[in-house]
């Protein structure tokens, strides 16, 4: 018999008793976290045979309704799960680290009301534009990523350098459903009025109806296209306040093809 086949012989022989007497150096796929090192050895704590792991074996030891309860730094979002399906977030077997044993959270797991209510987990970032909101994350943006925002402000009013995105400065104590221009010293109540009043313009607390951004021959472009529709800017709901779809104001849509037409109409 040649020395390679005893080698193979004897390498297999010493395979085979190791794992009759150690299995789990041959199926253990890699460590578990440091909080299940204790039943590592046990395969069946946590799998069921040819089937693998076993969301109800880990609901006995993990009960949902008392996960964080014991823990008044935890939010118990594990309350508000959709389905108690513990492989949705949870894995193991790879390394002692619990952090790794944790996969990307999908909030889709949370039922509507947990998905819209962010400050329940999430606190309020700390940049000038979002400190001292007061809304929930969800009124601006989705809870699949951070960035983009869901809200367009520019079908509003667009930002230029001397209209910040300071929200404060026009949406005072954070009624974002209402607005006000006189924040700014040039806006004064009485400069307002006197610059419209040299126009024969009485119509004007409702800024946005015409003024969609710094760019005063748009708000006087907007304003005539109002007037010839016999509509008052002050008449002009929330309802109707995004007017432009594509968020750039009614002077780029529609001014070239438009202003020529009725441009002798606005000086009758």
């Amino acid at each position: 018999m040649s020395k390679r086949v005893i080698t193979l012989a004897i390498l297999f022989i010493a395979g085979l008793y190791l794992l009759l007497q150690v299995p789990i150096l041959f199926i253990n796929p890699g460590q578990v976290s440091i909080g299940h090192a204790k039943i590592e050895a046990d395969c069946f704590q946590c799998h069921e045979p040819l089937s693998g792991p076993s969301d109800e074996k880990c609901m006995v030891c993990h009960k949902p309704g008392k996960i964080e309860s014991t823990r008044s730094d935890k939010i118990p979002f594990h309350q508000q799960l959709k389905e108690n399906l513990c492989s949705n977030c949870h894995t193991e077997h790879l390394g002692r680290k619990a952090a790794k044993a944790t996969r990307i959270f999908d909030h889709a797991l949370l039922g509507m009301a947990s998905q819209n209510a962010c400050r329940q987990c999430h606190a309020t970032p700390k940049d000038a534009l979002h400190r001292n909101i007061k809304q929930e994350c969800s009124a601006c943006h989705s809870n699949r990523r951070w960035k983009p925002a869901t809200f367009e402000h520019t079908k509003f009013f667009r930002f230029d350098r001397h209209h910040p995105a300071d929200c404060a400065s026009c949406h005072p104590d954070q009624k974002f459903d209402q607005y006000t221009c006189y924040s700014c010293h040039e806006h004064s109540p009485s400069n307002v009025r006197h610059e419209h009043w040299e126009e024969g313009i009485r119509d004007f607390n409702n800024c946005t109806a015409c003024h969609r951004s710094g760019d005063e021959d748009e708000a006087e472009w907007m304003w005539r296209k109002l007037r010839r529709q016999g509509i008052s800017p002050d008449s002009v709901g929330r309802a109707q306040w995004p007017l432009d779809n594509d968020g750039r104001g009614f002077r780029y849509r529609e001014r070239n093809h438009d202003e020529e037409e009725h441009d002798d109409d606005d000086h009758d």
